[in-house]
């Protein structure tokens, strides 16, 4: 059972902000090396996101890209409550 009781809430608002998961597997995570981790992008002509979120430990990053998806910037000390609050 996933550490992350409000998932389901935070799926809810990542869907309404435009979010889709990126593919249905889960990766591993960087921080507890758990087999928990899942992706959600969001991609538009002027750039995009993506958040991962593990589902073990709870640890979420996020990622931008610019216009042309040539580069991608991690945000350091994001916090995908906050985020979505």
């Amino acid at each position: 059972m996933p550490r992350v009781e409000d998932l389901e809430a935070l799926e809810y608002k990542l869907k309404k902000r435009g979010f889709r998961r990126d593919d249905m597997f889960l990766h591993a995570c960087d921080k507890c090396s758990e087999q928990a981790r899942i992706t959600y992008v969001i991609a538009a002509r002027q750039g995009g996101r993506d958040i991962s979120l593990c589902l073990a430990c709870g640890d979420s990053r996020s990622w931008r890209s610019g216009a042309g998806f040539e580069t991608r910037v991690e945000d350091i000390g994001f916090d995908l409550r906050t985020f979505l609050g």
